[in-house]
């Protein structure tokens, strides 16, 4: 797939059976076609499930909705090259073959493959704005501006379809990105709380170890 002109690739993604799933070759790729499935109004992943390679975590967290990614054996594949260099550096026969397959570490699911199978178009269309906007700051009162629905209507219908309230939804992809971003990047608790849409990085520790049950601090320091 030539992703070198956005018209072309609006005409091609346009085409698609719907839904349909797109993996795509690496995660700038699937990047740009988020981005364009956001110009046409394309629902992702209802209509159109994407998935990246190479698990390029910043660019995965930050994309809209975040990008679901195969992660490589970087580590593996730095093992082996060492492993060849160094049997070339002392004479030693290595393999005539000239390329090595490296089996991944799996699939890093995010929210551009989470689909939710709603029939109530109204619930719908508010899961797919938090799933779109939760790390924007958004809250409910937004969600109720977008699906036109009274408070009431909205929180029982929401409950009976996605399991949780729309204001637990909002906490819970926040807290998920969150936990991503500790666990995946050196960014400062500031700058984590502005990534995942928490107006002050105080209420964030305090949503983050409701959640998990240690602070955000704690955390990083315990998984890296």
């Amino acid at each position: 797939m030539k992703t070198t002109g956005k018209s072309s690739l609006e005409v091609w993604l346009s085409k698609l059976p719907k839904p349909t799933g797109l993996l795509c070759a690496y995660d700038i790729q699937a990047q740009v076609v988020l981005d364009t499935c956001r110009n046409m109004n394309l629902p992702v992943p209802e209509q159109l499930a994407v998935m990246g390679v190479d698990n390029d975590t910043l660019l995965c967290d930050l994309s809209h909705p975040s990008l679901t990614s195969v992660a490589p054996d970087a580590r593996g594949a730095g093992f082996h090259a060492a492993q060849l260099l160094d049997d070339l550096m002392h004479g030693r026969r290595t393999s005539s073959s000239t390329s090595v397959l490296m089996k991944p570490l799996g699939i890093v699911q995010r929210q551009s493959t989470d689909i939710t199978a709603v029939s109530n178009k109204a619930i719908a269309a508010a899961i797919r704005f938090i799933r779109d906007h939760a790390c924007d700051g958004i809250n409910v009162t937004d969600v109720l501006s977008h699906v036109h629905l009274s408070r009431r209507t909205l929180e029982s219908q929401f409950l009976e379809a996605a399991g949780k309230t729309p204001h637990d939804m909002i906490s819970t992809i926040r807290t998920d990105r969150v936990q991503r971003l500790l666990q995946q990047s050196e960014l400062s608790l500031d700058e984590i709380a502005k990534h995942a849409g928490f107006e002050h990085t105080e209420y964030m520790s305090v949503v983050f170890k409701k959640r998990f049950g240690v602070s955000p601090g704690r955390y990083r320091r315990q998984t890296t």
